[in-house]
């Protein structure tokens, strides 16, 4: 993906950075890499390893689900394996997107990783309904459940369609380049800053 999507020696930031493993791989094959973390022990734990390495620390804190805020100095952009799919509500992920966009150069590629579902799955829809019913009959719920929501390894998920992936870059300013599924229902793909 990187061969084929980011330029070499490209100035990448890395979202969802957790302790810092991508970005170290991202130096080692020929890359400028940063990123921003919103775990503190994984942040500190990932200065722990760079030192360990000798390697310039260049993980930063940030709040969930958003994106620090600076210049757009950047080449490419990735999404840490599986960040956005754990993002609530398509409107928190477009504007996440978007914060991201302003961060990069016209025509940099962004590369994001992703669970996947079929759309008009009978399970899907199960899932959709009761959840709704329970989020009424609780009253603990202010937005609605959107089809792909999901309580997976005691966490939240996010699981797409295509198109719905696709609406989503495309509100945030990137135009789908490449998609791929796996057979273990994840996926990834590379979108073009416009």
């Amino acid at each position: 993906m990187l061969e084929r999507h980011f330029r070499k020696g490209s100035r990448i930031l890395v979202a969802g950075a957790g302790a810092g493993r991508e970005i170290l791989a991202l130096r080692k094959a020929g890359y400028e890499a940063e990123g921003f973390e919103c775990s503190v022990p994984l942040i500190r734990a990932g200065q722990e390893i760079f030192n360990r390495l000798g390697e310039p620390f260049c993980i930063i804190p940030c709040e969930p689900d958003t994106v620090p805020s600076g210049l757009p100095t950047y080449d490419a952009l990735i999404v840490g394996w599986g960040a956005y799919t754990h993002i609530p509500t398509k409107v928190r992920r477009v504007t996440f997107l978007q914060a991201l966009r302003q961060r990069s150069v016209p025509g940099s590629p962004l590369m994001v990783s992703f669970f996947t579902r079929e759309a008009g799955s009978a399970l899907n829809s199960i899932v959709q309904r009761t959840a709704a019913v329970s989020g009424f009959l609780l009253r603990g719920r202010n937005r609605p459940f959107e089809a792909g929501d999901r309580i997976e390894w005691s966490r939240y998920v996010h699981r797409f369609t295509r198109r719905e992936l696709e609406a989503e870059l495309e509100a945030g300013g990137f135009s789908l380049e490449y998609y791929e599924e796996d057979s273990d229902s994840s996926a990834h793909a590379v979108a073009i800053a416009r």
